[in-house]
């Protein structure tokens, strides 16, 4: 594939199952929100809802991320498989999700993800359950999967 092409024109679409399928074992991703038109990125311990189309973190309020999802939801999220050495170039995958954030209100809402998240993550269930600390669900709208750094899938 030309690699001009795959930058402007994604290849073949994927599920988003497919898509996320080499990151299952992923605990950590990247989020990129925006500072007042700035990219800001972030590292955050994260799940997936079991529809795989909504992924869960928590934030203390009194961040960065928090203030810029409160003023801007559209946020973009990498996830990638890289283990820093030569092999890389044949074998990493990148996935970028780009989608909506918004703080979970209601206590519905918040127990099912909180249960969620802290089912991936044990060690984080006193952080989240701080009085200070929200709990984020992104709504994902697309995404880009990129294998051999330039054969590019998307969904949907």
């Amino acid at each position: 594939m030309d690699r001009k092409k795959s930058r402007s024109e994604p290849g073949r679409q994927m599920t988003i199952e497919e898509m996320l399928k080499a990151f299952d074992a992923l605990r950590f991703a990247v989020l990129a929100t925006s500072d007042k038109g700035r990219p800001y990125t972030s590292l955050i311990a994260f799940a997936l809802t079991p529809d795989r189309h909504t992924l869960i973190f928590a934030t203390p309020k009194a961040t960065s991320k928090y203030e810029n999802i409160s003023s801007e939801p559209a946020v973009s999220i990498l996830l990638d498989n890289r283990s820093q050495d030569a092999e890389d170039f044949h074998s990493a995958q990148a996935v970028t999700l780009l989608g909506t954030a918004k703080e979970l209100r209601t206590a519905a809402q918040k127990a099912e993800y909180r249960q969620i998240l802290v089912n991936r993550h044990p060690e984080l269930a006193a952080f989240i359950d701080e009085p200070g600390t929200s709990l984020i669900a992104v709504t994902i709208r697309q995404a880009f999967h990129v294998a051999h750094f330039q054969d590019v899938s998307r969904w949907p």
